[in-house]
Parts: C-alpha cells; structure tokens; sequence
C-alpha cells in the first residue's frame, strides 16, 4: 500500500487511488486513513440531515449513496467505506474524492471552494461558477497550454494566516463530458467513464502536477455569455458583492456549520475577499476563441 498525498495530507488507503500523486513528504504517520468496515446507517444526536448527509453534534459524519457506498467520516483522520458489491470502483471513488473530500475540509479546518485550479506560473488561479459555466474544460484547456492542474471541482484553501491564502492541491484529475473532451482534442477512448453509461470521462493529467502549497492569485467566476456575444472580463470591486460571489461558492455550507465552522467560514471568505481579487469571466456560448480570453487571463495573472 502506498500512501499519496491529498490536499497537503498524507493519506493511506485501502482503497486504490490512481487519482492521487504518491506521498514524498516526511515520514510521518497519516494524516488520514480511508479503510473498509461496518457503517451504522443512523449516526445518534444529527444535527443536520439531507436524503443523503447526517451530521452529528460531535461533527461526526455519514454520506449514504445507495448503490455504490455509504461513507462514515469517524473524526478528522478517519473514513470508513462499507462498498456495495455491483459498485464500480471508479463511482466509490467519484464520491470518496468529491463529497467526501469537502466534508474532510470543513473538519480540517480548510475552506472547501466549489472550483478547479490550476497553477500559472507557480500561482494558483480557481475557475469557479454554476454547473455548465465551463470550469473544468477551462481547466483542461489551460493544462493543454502547459499550466499544471491543482484540483478539480472542490479548491482546498487555507485562508487562517496573515498573508496571501494558499491552495492546497488535490490531485491532477478533471471530470469531463465527451463534447469538452473533443473541443480540447482528448480521445475518450481508453479515459474511464464517471459512472457506468454516463458520457463523462476522467482525465488525468499527473503531468508536473506539483504536491505543494501554491498561493492564491485570483479567482475568475465564470459565465456563459448568450449566442454571438464577446468575452468579456472584469473585475469585482465591491466588498459586498465579491464576499456574496466567494459565499456563493461554498461547498456544502450548512454541513460546515454543522461541524461549528460558521465564524471559520465567514472569516475565510472576508480573508480572500480583501486579499485575492476576483473577476467575473463572461466566455462566448462556444469556445471557438477560447484561447483569445485564455491569454487574457494569463495576463492578468502575469501582471
């Protein structure tokens, strides 16, 4: 078993774990442990309940996908996966590195970031934005000009200290559906689906994916303009509307106040907001000039 490195933690899992790039830190004991075992289907005093998320008062937490796994979240350092048999691997560990993964952010003390990252010139840049705003075929598409993947989906960020907040990468991974793959060039060919049927593919980019704290330089939240109008880029200037845009992105939000992350959270989002400035990326409907708005970002960055 070989340990990999996840979001700055050192993980030992039981479970296969492609997605992750191999620990080389210190050697030093996990930091969490993702083993198979009994899950209870009921946690005791839940303080916060969805068809699919229990909480406890001891922040204790219990994520039930039924047909594929149920996920108990024990403490800080500990999940245990009780696997549906007909599961694939790939759908448990959709879940163990999607859902899961922010979870262990709220209980780690990381602000979990619906976004994916990417590093231009050693500067961590989140794409963040509804679903379809074209986070990740953004991401892919900056991989494709050389820019190191940080994370998909779920930005880990640590905003505690005093200076710039950092990135803590996850893993070099992008869920995609066939149309973003063929608009990059990737063959779908060979890349595992995202679960059985569906037209969504994993792809891997481990290529100089760096397993190192990255500051924050920007965060671009996305937006698909309406047929045949340009890309436009600009920046938010007013406090309240970039702490409600950060806010808004959140994952899980109630979960984290569950845990009794409700000052944490509100502190981090003010922390980014007065330090990392925020833009709003209106990209045209389709993404024959995508790599106009690319380079524009890229200059932003580089300034």
């Amino acid at each position: 078993m070989t340990d990999g490195y996840l979001c700055g933690w050192r993980v030992r899992s039981e479970l296969d774990l492609p997605e992750l790039a191999p620990w080389t830190g210190p050697d030093i004991a996990p930091d969490v442990v993702f083993r198979f075992g009994e899950t209870p289907t009921e946690l005791d005093d839940v303080i916060e309940r969805t068809p699919f998320v229990q909480v406890s008062r001891d922040g204790t937490c219990l994520l039930i996908h039924p047909g594929v796994a149920s996920y108990h979240m024990t403490g800080p350092d500990e999940v245990v996966l009780s696997v549906n048999p007909e599961a694939s691997e790939a759908e448990v560990r959709l879940f163990l590195l999607g859902s899961v993964l922010g979870y262990l952010c709220h209980r780690r003390g990381l602000f979990p970031f619906h976004a994916s990252c990417v590093s231009i010139n050693g500067k961590a840049v989140a794409f963040s934005g509804p679903s379809g705003a074209g986070k990740s075929t953004t991401a892919v598409s900056l991989a494709k000009r050389g820019h190191p993947l940080l994370a998909d989906d779920i930005t880990a960020i640590d905003a505690t200290g005093s200076g710039t907040p950092i990135i803590y990468p996850a893993f070099p991974r992008l869920k995609l559906w066939q149309d973003s793959l063929s608009s990059v060039g990737i063959d779908s060919e060979g890349l595992e689906r995202n679960r059985p049927g569906m037209s969504k593919f994993h792809y891997r980019h481990h290529e100089e994916f760096a397993a190192a704290a990255t500051p924050l330089a920007a965060i671009f939240m996305l937006q698909k303009a309406a047929p045949g109008l340009d890309e436009q880029i600009t920046r938010l200037e007013r406090p309240v509307e970039i702490i409600s845009t950060i806010s808004s992105e959140v994952f899980r939000p109630r979960v984290g106040q569950a845990m009794g992350r409700r000052p944490a959270l509100l502190a981090a989002q003010a922390r980014i907001a007065s330090t990392v400035p925020v833009y709003r990326l209106v990209r045209p409907f389709d993404l024959k000039a995508i790599d106009t708005w690319l380079q524009q970002v890229e200059g932003i960055v580089g300034q």
